[in-house]
Order: structure tokens, then sequence, then C-alpha cells
């Protein structure tokens, strides 16, 4: 499938919540956490009829007739998705963009080889009126001071080791997370909850959720850059 297809159903996270805004008594948002060979859900209501996001469960990506080795999505996997959205009234979807101290990496290369999978199979999940956004943690995007660069554009911050965290290892394609331990649905319904307060001002004493007057930082891929994903040198970085 061509890449320009994906990047024309992705949106910053505010435009996903602008729809949620207009579909507040009815819709609903899904949440994906994407792994090597799982995907998280987890659903969310508008903020003034939730309390917290709701995990959904796991799926493989990997079905009875789909090989080990595909980077997709298993068409049962598929189905009870589109299932999902059906039921539930879904408008937009929020994916978690798994970037490494704001680098992209392996894991953010299987989440766009995923998704381009799921919009070449099915018209269901994602489309033009149901988009999705691609949203990384604040923890995963950590501040980044400015750096003061020779004449020639260089600085020594680029030959920095990454921040060591227990359970980590290091190779060729970046570092790597174990996320053996990690409930890939409770991650989803975390971030789904992070995205909420971000994107609206919560009192809950009235019941009432308001869009901020001033938008926080949109931690999202663009599309631009998504257009690119397919491109040899993007790819390098990403497998």
């Amino acid at each position: 499938m061509s890449a320009k297809k994906l990047s024309g159903l992705l949106v910053p996270p505010s435009r996903v919540a602008s729809i949620l805004d207009w579909r507040r008594s009815i819709g609903t948002v899904l949440g994906f956490d994407i792994t090597a060979d799982k995907i998280g859900l987890a659903i969310t209501e508008h903020p003034e009829n939730y309390c917290h996001s709701t995990p959904l469960g796991v799926l493989s990506l990997h079905g009875r007739s789909t090989p080990r080795k595909s980077r997709g999505i298993s068409q049962e996997s598929l189905s009870e998705i589109e299932s999902i959205i059906r039921e539930n009234n879904v408008c937009g979807v929020v994916v978690n963009w798994p970037v490494n101290e704001g680098r992209i990496g392996e894991r953010c290369g299987n989440v766009l080889r995923v998704l381009d999978s799921i919009v070449d199979q099915s018209g269901g999940v994602i489309s033009v009126k149901r988009p999705f956004t691609l949203w990384s943690t604040h923890e995963n995007v950590p501040f980044v001071p400015l750096f003061q660069a020779d004449e020639w554009g260089r600085s020594s911050d680029f030959a920095k080791a990454p921040t060591y965290v227990p359970g980590m290892s290091y190779s060729s394609k970046g570092v790597l997370f174990q996320e053996l331990s990690l409930n890939a649905s409770k991650v989803a319904a975390s971030m789904l909850d992070e995205w909420i307060k971000s994107n609206w001002e919560i009192d809950f004493k009235l019941h009432r959720a308001t869009a901020p007057k001033e938008v926080g930082e949109q931690y999202y891929f663009s599309t631009q850059s998504v257009d690119e994903y397919q491109s040899p040198c993007l790819q390098s970085t990403l497998l």
C-alpha cells in the first residue's frame, strides 16, 4: 500500500479531540498499543462522561492462518477490532508512538507497518471519517535543551549514550525495552488518559470538560514523515 494513503488518514491529536467533542454524547475513541507480536486495545469516552479509560484486552497480530514472520495483522484480530468499533461508535483512533528519548526506532517502524496492514485490509477501522493520530507519552519525549553547535552544525550531545534504564538492552537497531512484562491493553488505557488530560481542562465536580485555551505540545509523527517512511534512508533507521 502507498504510504500516502496512510499519511492521508493521520491527523494531529487535537483533531481527534475535536471529533470526540462533536460526538460527545455517543462517540468513543479507541487506543492501540502495538508491540512486536500483539496489539493492546483500550477505549475512552468524552471526559465529561468518563472516569478512566477502559482496557479491552490484547490481541495477537498473528492468527492461525497468518505466518509468524508476517509484519501485518491477522484477519481474525482485524475482525475483532471492527466489531469493537461498531459496538462502541468509535470516531477516532489514538496509537501509542513508542519513541525512545525522542528518537524513532525499530518499534516505531513496526507500528507503521501494522497500521499499513490495517488500512490495506480494511476500510472499517481507520478512514477519513475515523482518522488516527500518534501519541507519545511525555516520559518518552523528554525535555531536550538547545545545544551549542559549531560552524559545521556539530555538537557533543550527539555522542552521548542514552540514559540507562533497568531492563533495557543495546543493539545495532537502537535501544530496546523488554515488553514482555507490560500489559499492552493497560498501556493503551494509560496513553488515552494522558491524551485526554492534554486536550481538555476537566472540572470533575461540575462534570465539565473544555478545550484548553492553549494546547500543549502535540507529540505526533508528521504526515510528511509518514509519507517518507518507506524511503531507503528512513527504512534503514526503522528496520
